[in-house]
């Protein structure tokens, strides 16, 4: 053990070469700013002094100036730590903008629009060919009868979410799904809604033999181009900095690419998506031959594995589905809140509690982050005892495992969700929620009673960090600026005008920070991003108001006037557009 002495002049001597070390000339001065910090006393300072790709000092620079210093006088401008989404599928977005047609209501006025929309870009294809449409949640579609009589002679596709799918009759044939094709297995969170014939017309998060050629297949060279295009338009124009992304293999395989190419516009964690289907390439039931695991350990992947730049993340799991039609729930489903409801209708769950309980287990013993989609509180609860039943047989102090979409809707059924909140809480299991989807509730969805909407509030007020995400694959695509959500969470407003269960409102600053240092804690990164302190790395986002004093109605309309990543202006309003 090193003496007093000799431990006071080592620390004598560390601080001195840092004292050395902060008197060298910055790389880069940020002057004249507004800076929220972020920091843990919510420090608001003026100036920003990088070295390389850190952060040397916050507030006085003065001394940091050298002939070659880059200056930038922010003109009272903001400067904030760049923006972090927590949720992303990059892979869903780039497939999306490049091979669907946009149809969401709005802009669109109705149904018959939707059709003429189709029909206009039915000209510029094949005779026959595939009219794949992109809509957003519970937005109002064609009826089936006018997909038939507008496009009688092209199979037809319109999508509300990742989860919902319409079908028209031409498409029901190719796919041979008419009145004899079998309903999905009892229990499993997919269905199918037919018409009087007894064809589906509705395919709900259930498996359906969609063709191979549907859409066009991307080319290894057009997927990175598709994906460098989303990361740069859709994310760093808006601030991100880091993407926590959930893709398939060849996506990050481009990713990889672009890396190497020193073209990956954003940093991105990859979350491997597992799905308990062939297609997904991942064979993950309980006494299967291989767990998820084991098969991305076999691809040569490891937890945490990577760079800065393009980390190996977590294991992304899926249990149930969607509210209001495929999420596991307890008491069934009220009348108005999906896009159509059957009666008794409780959801369902893609594994039963054994079966996920040793996927996680084995995920979990293997050092992975677990992340579950669990919209409903049955599969909540299913989730909440596979995670605790995992940390049982393999303790981990700092697992933060995560639930994707919880508190999207917090039942409110007093004892049990008391209960789950005390285990999330026990567990330190981290909510990870998307409040853009706010602003897809209808003026009927809203009128649902026991359920809170988005309760924000209610799991900051608690000690939850909420990490913010987007969760867009083109759904709402103008929702991947965060402070779009920020906005949703402030202002609890819908596209319809409607303000809903406003005591769940949220301050700005913990908006901000569920898209900063929560979602940097999600996606442990918090040492090195997330906030503006010294000896961060310097991904920084300026706006064009304040976020802090700006009406809070124009919270989503303040433009980003300029991106830093790694130490670098990378991205302007001012400068030339490529």
């Amino acid at each position: 053990m090193l003496s007093r002495r000799l431990m006071l002049v080592t620390a004598v001597a560390f601080l001195g070469a840092c004292g050395a070390a902060s008197a060298q000339p910055a790389d880069l001065l940020l002057v004249n700013a507004k800076v929220i910090t972020v920091d843990a006393k919510d420090t608001i300072a003026d100036a920003v002094a990088v070295r390389g790709n850190r952060i040397v000092a916050v507030g006085d620079v003065s001394k940091l100036r050298g002939p070659s210093t880059k200056v930038v006088d922010l003109a009272g401008k903001t400067l904030l730590p760049g923006f972090i989404d927590a949720h992303s599928h990059v892979a869903g977005m780039a497939n999306v903008e490049k091979h669907h047609i946009n149809i969401q209501v709005p802009p669109l006025k109705d149904g018959a629009a939707v059709v003429a929309r189709l029909q206009e870009a039915a000209k510029s294809l094949p005779k026959g060919a595939w009219l794949v449409g992109q809509g957003t949640y519970n937005q109002v579609m064609p009826t089936r009868e006018q997909l038939d009589a507008g496009l009688p002679d092209n199979p037809v596709q319109l999508i509300w979410s990742a989860h919902d799918h319409m079908i028209n009759h031409k498409a029901a044939q190719i796919m041979g799904m008419t009145k004899d094709f079998p309903d999905p297995k009892p229990g499993t969170p997919g269905r199918y809604e037919r018409n009087a014939q007894g064809e589906v017309v509705i395919v709900r998060d259930a498996p359906a033999p969609w063709p191979k050629d549907m859409l066009p297949a991307f080319t290894f060279e057009e997927r990175k181009s598709a994906i460098a295009y989303i990361l740069r338009d859709f994310y760093l124009k808006k601030g991100v900095t880091t993407v926590s992304d959930m893709s398939d293999d060849e996506s990050y395989k481009a990713m990889a690419a672009l890396r190497a190419e020193g073209k990956l516009p954003t940093r991105v964690r990859m979350n491997y998506m597992t799905a308990k289907n062939k297609a997904s390439g991942l064979s993950s039931g309980a006494g299967s031959d291989i767990m998820p695991a084991q098969r991305l350990e076999n691809l040569g992947l490891k937890p945490g594995g990577g760079d800065d730049w393009l980390r190996v993340g977590a294991i992304k799991l899926a249990l149930d589905g969607v509210w209001g039609t495929t999420a596991a729930v307890y008491k069934p489903y009220w009348k108005g809140s999906g896009t159509t409801w059957i009666a008794n209708n409780v959801g369902g769950v893609a594994y039963n509690q054994e079966e996920f309980n040793a996927i996680v287990l084995d995920s979990h013993r293997r050092g992975w982050q677990v992340q579950t989609h669990a919209n409903g509180d049955r599969a909540q609860d299913i989730t909440l005892t596979a995670y605790e039943a995992a940390q049982k047989a393999y303790p981990r102090a700092d697992a933060r495992m995560r639930i994707e979409h919880f508190a999207h809707f917090l039942v409110e059924d007093p004892q049990r969700t008391e209960e789950r909140l005390r285990r999330m809480k026990d567990g330190k299991v981290i909510s990870s929620s998307q409040p853009a989807f706010l602003w897809r509730l209808t003026d009927v969805n809203v009128q649902e009673p026991d359920v809170k909407f988005f309760p924000m509030k209610t799991m900051i007020d608690r000690g939850f960090h909420v990490a913010g995400g987007v969760d867009t694959v083109g759904t709402q695509n103008f929702a991947t600026y965060p402070m779009f959500s920020i906005a949703r969470a402030v202002n609890r407003d819908t596209k319809f005008g409607t303000v809903t269960q406003p005591q769940e409102a949220i301050s700005v600053m913990d908006g901000i920070r569920m898209f900063t240092i929560w979602s940097a804690e999600a996606n442990f990164m918090e040492k090195d991003f997330g906030s503006i302190e010294v000896g961060k790395v310097a991904d920084l986002v300026v706006l064009g108001e304040d976020p802090l004093t700006v009406d809070k109605k124009k919270l989503q309309t303040i433009p980003v006037d300029m991106t830093i990543l790694d130490g670098k202006v990378v991205w302007s309003s001012g400068a030339p557009q490529s």
